[in-house]
């Protein structure tokens, strides 16, 4: 046996006795939800023999005359990971790889490679979390476990794991928590917002959420942190945290993420069918908000992993959103929004290309972040006005809170890491990343007070 297929085998009968030790956390949405019925008929995706990619010498006048991902993705079937005004990250088979270098190579653009083999990325992301949370279902047999959600950041967490623990919050905290479900998913699971406050009339509200594109693991991992942040200590935390009406959304889009834990590692959008073409699934729910709809930076191919939609607002989980925030935009100071990867720290505009009449403030706060995530972690983030480091795009959440509600503060976080990995960040990276994530959330916090 060589060593990849003692690889696999390893990780197969560690899922099989993870499954057993957690108690199969998923298997209780089984049968409950409409979305479960579709994924168990599915085979799990596989991306072996599958590169990553960086394209280099990207420009604006040559995207016009060449639109370089969507030929990328139309002709040679590759999967788009990141696009911005330098670069784009793409992952593709071995088999198009030639075809597609020759391609570039005709318009002069370089490729870099990042990964021979994007498979071995993922089961070694999987390998790691079993490992770390093996240990850890060691200790809590020792020593009994204050958690009876299992939350931990030594792995990526189940839907129903992150549920549990917002459920587990609330009912520690009950004078000061509320949970809403705010609707539901067409796969059926809840969208779930959880609110901290001591004086929700009077205090100045903050939005924070994660899980928008299904693939980003580390975005709901990160504001799970940030509400462990706040609650492990409530009663110690400063007065500007205090002071705050908090409302916490770690997946905004639960069918999408549990779709990528079961099927699809790489899935970005949600999993609402579409009514045109009855092989394509899901929409951009980050190009679904009405604002700038129909910009560039988005799709109309149903197809697409950047597809906005039929309409604005088309979709459950965006619907959701706007509405449930649209009823409490009074005293509305911050909106968060977590996302992976490109280290930045981003405001409005990414619908058109100019800044807000503010943007020295917002530039100002995220800079101060930017310089407390060194201190912290070492690592670099870059503060910038959004579509100047990502492009244009419309639709997205954080434009559509500054221009239809009227938020100051709103940010965009990209977080860990810039291209090694990507998507598929070791959970020894978790932590870290988490700690970056609320220094944002803590340094807007103090600016509203």
């Amino acid at each position: 046996m060589n060593h990849r297929s003692l690889l696999l085998w390893m990780l197969f009968g560690s899922l099989l006795a993870l499954a057993v030790a957690r108690g199969n956390s998923n298997a209780s949405l089984t049968g409950h939800v409409l979305g479960d019925h579709e994924d168990l008929n599915e085979i799990p995706v596989r991306y072996d023999d599958t590169e990553l990619w960086r394209i280099h010498n990207i420009s604006d006048a040559l995207l016009w005359t060449v639109p370089v991902t969507e030929i990328m993705e139309n002709k040679f079937g590759a999967n788009i990971w990141k696009e911005n005004p330098k670069y784009v990250d793409l992952s593709i088979t071995k088999m198009q790889a030639k075809a597609a270098r020759s391609f570039l190579n005709a318009h002069r653009m370089d490729t870099e490679l990042l990964a021979r083999n994007v498979q071995d990325l993922i089961d070694e992301e999987q390998l790691e979390g079993i490992r770390a949370t093996q240990a850890k279902l060691g200790r809590r047999i020792r020593k009994a476990s204050n958690d009876a959600s299992g939350m931990n950041w030594n792995d990526y967490q189940s839907l129903e794991t992150i549920y549990d623990y917002m459920r587990e919050i609330r009912a520690k905290y009950p004078d000061i928590c509320r949970l809403y479900t705010i609707g539901h998913t067409y796969g059926g699971r809840e969208l779930k917002v959880l609110r901290i406050s001591e004086n929700p009339r009077d205090n100045k509200k903050i939005w924070i959420d994660g899980g928008i594109h299904a693939r980003e693991w580390i975005s709901p991992a990160t504001v799970t942190f940030i509400l462990s942040k706040l609650m492990d200590d409530w009663e110690n935390q400063p007065k500007y945290i205090r002071e705050l009406t908090w409302y916490i959304m770690p997946v905004m889009n639960p069918d999408g993420y549990h779709y990528s834990r079961t099927v699809n590692r790489l899935w970005r959008k949600n999993r609402s069918p579409s009514t045109r073409h009855a092989n394509c699934f899901g929409v951009d729910l980050n190009r679904n908000f009405d604002i700038g709809w129909t910009s560039q930076g988005s799709s109309k191919d149903p197809c697409s992993d950047i597809y906005r939609g039929s309409a604005p607002n088309s979709e459950l989980e965006t619907k959701a959103v706007a509405e449930f925030l649209s009823k409490r935009k009074y005293n509305l100071e911050a909106y968060l929004t977590y996302h992976s990867y490109g280290q930045l720290i981003v405001y409005p505009w990414a619908f058109k290309a100019v800044k807000v009449k503010d943007a020295n403030v917002l530039q100002r706060v995220a800079n101060t972040a930017a310089e407390r995530i060194i201190q912290k972690t070492g690592t670099p983030y870059k503060a910038a006005v959004t579509h100047e480091v990502l492009g244009i795009a419309g639709g997205g959440s954080d434009d559509w809170s500054r221009g239809v509600l009227g938020v100051k503060y709103v940010y965009t976080v990209e977080l860990r890491d810039r291209g090694l990995n990507g998507f598929v960040l070791p959970p020894k990276y978790i932590k870290d990343t988490a700690i970056e994530g609320w220094t944002v959330a803590e340094t807007v916090a103090q600016a509203i007070g």
